[in-house]
């Protein structure tokens, strides 16, 4: 059970992410074409389904953000291979930052987590930061509740 508290802790560096891909940096991203996603066009994407492995590849997450702000899902632990229900709350800030504090019930353990969401063709990805030297991961999966799987 410590293991599974551990990884979830480091799960704290970014919100959702997924491989890294060709773009390593936020400078780099928006050099490639990349631009970060404006409040308004996050909020028009809700409900939303995100699908994204943890930073310390140790598990991944779905979770759906709702229009009224709750988020409810699973997170799955690929060590102790336990899945556990998640919960909580989202919100946009005006300048973008995304905030998704929420909890594993079945760890007892809860993140609190801002992050910034930038897209590339069809590609989402995410940063801690804006800073042009913050890093950026690929999110697994971003899906309109009209285009998700039940």
């Amino acid at each position: 059970m410590k293991q599974v508290l551990q990884a979830l802790a480091a799960v704290g560096a970014i919100a959702f992410v997924g491989n890294v891909a060709a773009q390593s940096t936020v400078g780099e991203l928006l050099e490639q074409g990349g631009k970060q996603v404006a409040k308004a066009d996050f909020l028009s994407l809700v409900p939303v389904r995100i699908e994204s492995k943890w930073p310390n590849r140790q598990g991944e997450e779905t979770l759906l953000l709702s229009a009224d702000g709750k988020i409810s899902g699973t997170g799955y632990h690929y060590g102790s291979r336990s899945e556990s229900p998640a919960a909580g709350t989202w919100k946009v800030e005006d300048d973008g930052q995304i905030c998704t504090p929420k909890t594993f019930s079945a760890w007892n353990n809860s993140t609190n987590l801002c992050w910034y969401a930038f897209k590339k063709g069809d590609d989402y990805f995410t940063s801690a930061k804006i800073d042009k030297d913050s890093k950026v991961s690929r999110v697994g999966s971003v899906k309109p509740m009209g285009e998700a799987k039940p």
